[in-house]
């Protein structure tokens, strides 16, 4: 399964104002830019309807530009025969767990490995 890079996490549990950079949906296809009208034609085109600065700030980044919609992050993709997708981008509050939990696991290997 394919997980968010960069650090990225989803602040909100609709997504609506998720800054992160993931462009990969949890399929593993390519976003689509909000920009553009291929390979699939959409509504959303208006600047307001993303955190972003605009429209094409948004890039082809992962986003929920739809204030009405709490399922979560999405993306059209650019794969003519899959219209959108769900994207897969942890909870921040799971990424600060995950986090937690390596730097526990580095900090056991470190001291196991310092001689007594």
């Amino acid at each position: 399964m394919w997980h968010a890079g960069d650090g990225d996490c989803n602040p909100t549990p609709d997504g609506y104002q998720y800054l992160g950079h993931t462009s990969v949906t949890e399929n593993g296809k390519e976003c689509q830019a909000w920009s553009s009208q291929s390979p699939h034609n959409h509504n959303y085109d208006e600047d307001d309807m993303f955190p972003d600065a605009s429209v094409e700030d948004a890039s082809n980044y992962c986003r929920n530009p739809e204030d009405e919609w709490d399922a979560g992050l999405w993306c059209y993709t650019t794969d003519p025969a899959t219209i959108w997708e769900y994207c897969n981008v942890p909870a921040c509050s799971q990424s600060l767990r995950s986090m937690k939990e390596t730097i526990i696991e580095l900090k056991h290997r470190f001291m196991t490995q310092i001689p007594q």
